[in-house]
């Protein structure tokens, strides 16, 4: 998680994501507070963290577009603990393919965060290879000589 050339808010809703932390519907509906409980992207299953990280269609074909700009081996797996433990493999190190991967995972997490409340507060959305694009510049400019 450290030594990454993220966003700050990128590495925050990493931190977010990774603890499980994140204001997903299941969480805000396990207080009693009433929101709707799908998730906004693929509208097919309950928005929960795994779900809307590592399961959700949308945010798949996002990693696999991220990952494959990065030349890294996308995730195949839909469970969170699959998904989690090839991130945690994927970030060990000091190498630049490490790093690289440190900053594209928090990016994307962000990226998925975002587009979830875009489509939440604003009712607009956005396709994933308009984002996967964002993200590639945001890799780019940020990444270190």
């Amino acid at each position: 998680m450290y030594k990454n050339n993220a966003q700050p808010k990128a590495k925050i809703i990493k931190w977010l994501g990774l603890q499980g932390k994140l204001m997903t519907a299941d969480r805000l509906i396990g207080w009693g507070i009433n929101v709707e409980g799908k998730c906004s992207l693929c509208q097919e299953q309950e928005e929960t963290r795994d779900h809307l990280l590592a399961g959700c269609e949308y945010s798949k074909r996002l990693w696999e577009k991220t990952m494959q700009w990065i030349q890294h081996q996308s995730c195949k797996h839909t469970q969170w603990k699959h998904h989690l433990e090839w991130a945690i493999k994927s970030e060990k190190g000091r190498l630049p393919q490490a790093q690289i991967f440190r900053m594209a995972y928090a990016e994307c997490l962000y990226a998925i965060w975002m587009e979830r409340n875009y489509r939440i507060f604003e009712k607009k959305s956005r396709n994933w290879e308009a984002i996967a694009r964002e993200i590639t510049v945001m890799c780019h400019v940020r990444a270190a000589p």
